[in-house]
């Protein structure tokens, strides 16, 4: 298999905070049926793309099944094709012609659902949050993370609030308060399982990185890959590993 590159530029970026609903509405009835959903909380455009992350919930019939559409609905927007020119609507779903376009009418269609506390919200503020990044709002989606994070939250939705506060600090060039912050995903990690932890070991080095020390980057990434040869971020680190023995 071809290994995808980066180019030096990318690394010195933050990596995009990725994701997508896999609730299609025609599946969604089903879900209900079955009293449970999964997500892959949304996301942020920056440089390079890593790879989802998947949060399951429950859902009932009633607001949280229209909370799940509408959240399946906010996604289907930030993901959207874009359309040269002008905004458009296809299949219920409007299309527009910028990123920043696109990330806005998302993050209003969201907030237009979950103005209040209710069912789902948490999940939505993770979105919301991601979007904010998206759109280079650094300080908004810090504070959003950080208010998620002050509150009782799923072991899951606790590591994607505290990587999004992460992506946050690096976005404002905090590079020592998002390395610790970074750090702390470890211990989120620990009841998680190999992806998450592999996740947190993938930031530390990526961190390492961008402080300087290539050196201790490419041992921790080696780290990971001998640990976990299936790891989902394999194509990710070897790009990294690519880059980093050319310099």
């Amino acid at each position: 298999m071809a290994t995808k590159k980066l180019s030096k530029k990318a690394l010195k970026q933050p990596d995009q905070f990725v994701g997508f609903w896999q609730i299609a509405s025609d599946r969604l009835s089903r879900f209900v049926t079955q009293n449970a959903k999964t997500l892959v909380i949304g996301a942020s455009a920056l440089a390079t793309v890593v790879v989802g992350m998947v949060v399951t919930s429950y859902v009932n019939e009633g607001r949280e099944a229209r909370a799940s559409s509408a959240l399946d609905r906010a996604q289907k927007i930030a993901a959207a094709d874009l359309t040269p020119g002008a905004t458009a609507t296809k299949d219920s779903i409007p299309h527009f012609p910028t990123d920043k376009a696109r990330a806005e009418g998302a993050l209003k269609d969201l907030d237009d659902h979950f103005g209040k506390r209710g069912a789902l919200s948490d999940e939505a503020a993770l979105v919301r949050g991601s979007l904010l990044l998206d759109l280079g709002r650094a300080d908004e989606a810090q504070a959003t993370y950080e208010k998620l994070l002050s509150s009782r939250l799923d072991a899951r939705l606790k590591y994607l609030a505290r990587e999004g506060l992460g992506y946050a600090l690096e976005r404002k060039g905090k590079l020592p308060e998002a390395k610790e912050t970074f750090a702390k995903l470890g211990t989120d990690a620990a009841s998680l399982g190999d992806f998450y932890k592999d996740r947190a070991r993938y930031h530390e080095a990526r961190l390492a990185e961008l402080q300087g020390n290539p050196g201790e980057a490419a041992k921790i990434y080696h780290e990971v890959l001998d640990k976990n040869p299936t790891t989902s971020l394999r194509e990710e680190i070897s790009s990294r590993l690519a880059l980093l023995e050319l310099k």
